[in-house]
């Protein structure tokens, strides 16, 4: 992705509150574009709490992760989906964040989960 493209997506990403990024098979962080908490910068707002040790190492192993995190006192879904190559190993994560404020239910996480991996 260019630059220029990175830059208007990732405008585009903060005003729907959605935070995209990924990292490699090794757990770090690669790439981030977007918001979901209105922060400044998209690798602070993964660092301020959005992802734990536990939940990079389920999904670099393979596990499609769905997590929710409170942080900046509003509710962040995080749905952690491996990118497989063509000898079956996780070559890399795509994470997508995005506000689900206070009243989502476990239903409808998991439904916009499952949009979000058929969508990439």
């Amino acid at each position: 992705m260019t630059n220029e493209i990175a830059s208007e997506l990732g405008a585009l990403l903060a005003q729907a509150h959605i935070l995209m990024f990924e990292y490699d098979r090794d757990g770090f962080l690669v790439s981030a574009v977007g918001s979901c908490i209105g922060g400044v910068e998209p690798d602070v707002e993964i660092r301020a709490g959005l992802v734990s040790p536990t939940v990079v190492r389920r999904a670099v192993a393979g596990e499609r992760v769905m997590d929710r995190a409170r942080v900046a006192g509003r509710w962040i879904a995080v749905v952690h989906e491996p990118v497989r190559g063509e000898r079956g190993q996780v070559e890399r994560v795509l994470a997508t964040a995005f506000d689900i404020g206070d009243r989502a239910l476990p239903q409808q996480i998991s439904a916009w989960g499952e949009a979000l991996a058929i969508a990439s």
